[in-house]
């Protein structure tokens, strides 16, 4: 009985290393393939986001009605680095806002540049003054779809408050915003909080079997930037998550 646990617990422990390492292949094999003549980076964004949660067994649900309009802010809710993944597969026209921390990790960090993220240093005053232009310049350039976690970082329960300043950019920028949610089967695996390392949480998750994402697209807003606004838009939020 102990030879056959100790096997069963080394090929799993052998399956997931493979499927990390693929993991991070597939990832650069895209960010190489981006730069060939002819490729859309729209398309492979979204092709390598639905084969990325292939890979780490995840069955997604999504609902609801995306955004059409020329330029939008989509906020939500944060539990992992797999809600980008997520928000890619379901609506690949989006750019997302990021800690500068994300641009460090191996690989994930130039995909993410490639993709158009804006990185931003939240504890440096002069970054958060120079992201807020970059930010400017991108919405008043054309279309575009900007993905923001107003809480900063991820929690299960998306119970720390928002912070304004995305959203007296969206007022600045006569912006709409568009709510959503995401949610998780099993919930605190999926999710990616407090000190969880990125390899051991990659780990858990290929050991873990039938996983489900659920994606919601909510209300649309029109722009504003009052604290009782912002808190509304959290509580809906909340509510919703609740709800799946």
């Amino acid at each position: 009985m102990i030879q056959q646990l100790l096997k069963s617990a080394l090929q799993n422990n052998v399956r997931a290393a493979w499927l990390t390492q693929s993991l991070f292949t597939k990832t650069l094999g895209y960010l190489f393939r981006s730069y060939a003549p002819g490729e859309s980076v729209l398309e492979l964004k979204k092709k390598w986001a639905q084969e990325i949660l292939d890979l780490l067994g995840f069955e997604v649900d999504a609902q609801g009605k995306a955004p059409v309009n020329e330029s939008v802010l989509l906020v939500g809710n944060h539990i992992s680095y797999i809600d980008i993944i997520v928000l890619m597969s379901v609506h690949p026209q989006v750019v997302f806002l990021a800690k500068k921390e994300v641009s460090k990790w191996p690989v994930i960090g130039p995909a993410a540049r490639r993709v158009g993220t804006l990185f931003v240093d939240r504890n440096n005053k002069n970054d958060r003054k120079k992201a807020r232009q970059e930010i400017h310049t991108l919405l008043a350039s054309g279309s575009h779809h900007l993905a923001v976690f107003p809480s900063g970082t991820t929690t299960l329960d998306e119970d720390l408050p928002w912070k304004r300043g995305i959203f007296e950019i969206a007022a600045d920028q006569n912006l709409p915003i568009q709510t959503f949610c995401i949610t998780y089967e099993p919930k605190r695996i999926s999710a990616y909080i407090d000190d969880d390392n990125l390899v051991l949480h990659l780990f858990k998750l290929f050991k873990t079997p039938d996983k489900r994402v659920k994606f919601r697209w909510l209300k649309m807003y029109q722009p504003a930037s009052e604290e009782e606004f912002i808190e509304r838009l959290r509580h809906d939020t909340r509510t919703a998550i609740k709800s799946l």
